[in-house]
């Protein structure tokens, strides 16, 4: 029989884009594995302040309490984080770690084995080994190291890192960059590049599908649909192409951070530059079906020269010509255009 997964994200189940973590347990649980979706973010606290603003309801007492079903065999709880900064201090994050395993064990004594532990949470590292599962999956699908924003967060990000990959059985990684890093720390690693969710996006290819507010706009259409995060997008680089092709327009669909939200509104100053903010994943589609280029804008970091964009294969799936910045994923793809520069890009 398929063996049940306990699985740990740091991501919540619920967010306007899906991600690989979402992708990978739905098809887990439809192919009949019971899978157990334990949301390892944010201090209880936190939680509990939102339940006493009202936010949240019993959906989240539910996942606090016990567990909530979410889809066929896919259930949600949340990790027990009893004690705050839990994501820069090691004493915290080992109190926390001790508490949520004891609460997994109990779940994993009640399922049937093998119980396979799949962390995509490298902060919950030290769960492994301690939840009753069989073994433990690795699947490394962020450089979470680069992600962070202080040197005491680095170091114990670093150190989080190479605890779950020596722990693990296998460690699965979506880009040839960690493969390389997580490689010398456990040899059972393989590299598992990101995939669109091709049923999804196929649909885009009808330019017909677009949504009202935006089949009529000026072409060309140069689109972007992802979150902008002050870590990946290039916000001079897409000022430089709105101001560059004033006959062209440059349509943004995605959430904004407060960090970037106003690096946006600057950006809607220009008249032929559109952001429309997010829009459920259900309806993505019907707004790619408006884009004729699909673009992948990413600054350069060490960041982002670990990235895998599902973008990528979401705009290939709607029939898209893609133009992407020198991602090295990306640049190993023939169909996709690449370019360096900001008048390159243009």
């Amino acid at each position: 029989h398929p063996g049940p997964v306990i699985c740990l994200s740091p991501q919540d189940w619920n967010v306007r884009l899906p991600t690989n973590r979402q992708q990978v347990m739905l098809r887990a649980a439809r192919r009949g594995h019971r899978v157990m979706f334990v949301e390892t973010g944010y201090f209880l606290g936190r939680h509990l302040w939102a339940l006493l603003r009202g936010r949240g309801g019993r959906s989240l007492a539910r996942r606090l309490l016990s567990a909530e079903e979410v889809a066929p065999g896919l259930m949600l709880r949340k990790a027990n984080n009893l004690l705050p900064w839990g994501s820069t201090y090691a004493l915290p994050k080992a109190v926390n770690s001790a508490v949520t395993a004891r609460r997994l064990r109990r779940v994993a004594a009640g399922l049937p084995q093998p119980v396979v532990l799949w962390i995509y949470d490298p902060g919950a590292a030290g769960l492994a080994g301690h939840c009753g599962e069989a073994i433990a999956v690795y699947d490394c699908v962020d450089d979470y190291t680069e992600q962070t924003t202080s040197r005491r967060k680095r170091e114990l990000v670093a150190r989080c890192d190479r605890l779950a990959a020596e722990r693990s059985r296998l460690v699965f990684t979506t880009s040839a960059a960690m493969y390389e890093r997580q490689r010398r720390l456990n040899p059972e690693t393989h590299l598992v590049p990101n995939a669109g969710d091709y049923g999804h996006f196929a649909a885009a290819v009808d330019r017909a599908l677009a949504a009202p507010e935006v089949s009529g706009l000026s072409r060309p259409v140069l689109g972007f649909a992802g979150n902008f995060l002050a870590s990946k997008v290039d916000f001079d680089l897409l000022e430089h192409v709105g101001r560059a092709l004033p006959d062209a327009t440059l349509l943004l669909i995605g959430p904004a951070t407060d960090e970037t939200a106003p690096a946006l509104e600057r950006l809607v100053q220009l008249r032929n530059v559109q952001w429309l903010g997010p829009k459920p994943y259900s309806d993505l589609p019907r707004y790619v079906a408006a884009f004729d280029v699909g673009l992948i804008p990413y600054v350069s970091s060490a960041y982002t020269r670990s990235c895998f964009p599902l973008k990528l294969y979401e705009y290939l799936a709607a029939g898209l010509p893609v133009l992407s910045t020198p991602i090295p994923e990306c640049a190993e793809v023939p169909e996709v255009g690449i370019a360096s520069t900001a008048a390159g890009f243009s």
